[in-house]
């Protein structure tokens, strides 16, 4: 399974970071600089040195940024971790590499709203160990699509010794019957990871592990 970790440099996503040794074969760290950060030192800088020394204060920020990049991968303390550092705006840095590495998963530690646009399962990790998952399924009309991702929630809760259970809200008879052969259904949600299709993302959730299909 391989896994995407964007990071900024004002949110370092520690818990993504630890979890993503335990859940993932490969680990690509993404380290996205804001070149507004570097424009604005700049013009900051320009009161007090001469424009020729300016090219000198973006080169000492990179440096600076990567440096710690490099520290934040030997943190992981995993071979199969790829360091990318980017300079560039965060949303479009993101879809850039995902669309370059293909990941199974990004991963991060808050909810950004501008991530939803990216067609790539969500991770938000908020930390602590994850016994059961609820995958809450509101819609029965992609049935394909529905045994696709229960098989990849399959695979994400044997990597970590978890439960998976299937919340149908509506709780009809006929829908409780299609989705029986699929796993064992819960009358509630449970557990520290809630599973949804982003079409029916309840920001409620937001304190919660939640990954967003």
């Amino acid at each position: 399974m391989r896994c995407l970790i964007p990071i900024h440099q004002e949110n370092y996503a520690n818990n993504s970071l630890k979890r993503a040794t335990q859940l993932c074969d490969e680990i690509t760290i993404l380290y996205i600089l804001d070149k507004k950060l570097i424009e604005k030192v700049q013009s900051e800088a320009s009161y007090i040195l001469p424009s020729y020394a300016l090219d000198n204060v973006e080169e000492f920020i990179i440096n600076i940024h990567r440096q710690e990049a490099e520290k934040i991968k030997k943190s992981v303390g995993k071979e199969s971790v790829e360091l990318r550092f980017v300079v560039g705006e965060y949303y479009e840095s993101v879809e850039r590499e995902t669309l370059r590495a293909s990941p199974d998963l990004l991963m991060c530690d808050s909810y950004l709203r501008g991530l939803l646009s990216i067609g790539t399962p969500i991770w938000i990790d908020r930390g602590g160990k994850i016994k059961e998952c609820t995958l809450v399924i509101n819609s029965l009309k992609r049935i394909k699509k529905l045994k696709k991702s229960v098989d990849f929630l399959n695979r994400i809760c044997e990597r970590l010794g978890a439960e998976l259970y299937l919340y149908y809200p509506q709780g009809d008879e006929e829908g409780i019957a299609a989705l029986s052969p699929l796993g064992t259904l819960t009358s509630e949600l449970r557990g520290e990871l809630i599973a949804v299709f982003r079409e029916g993302f309840n920001t409620l959730w937001k304190g919660r592990n939640i990954l967003i299909l």
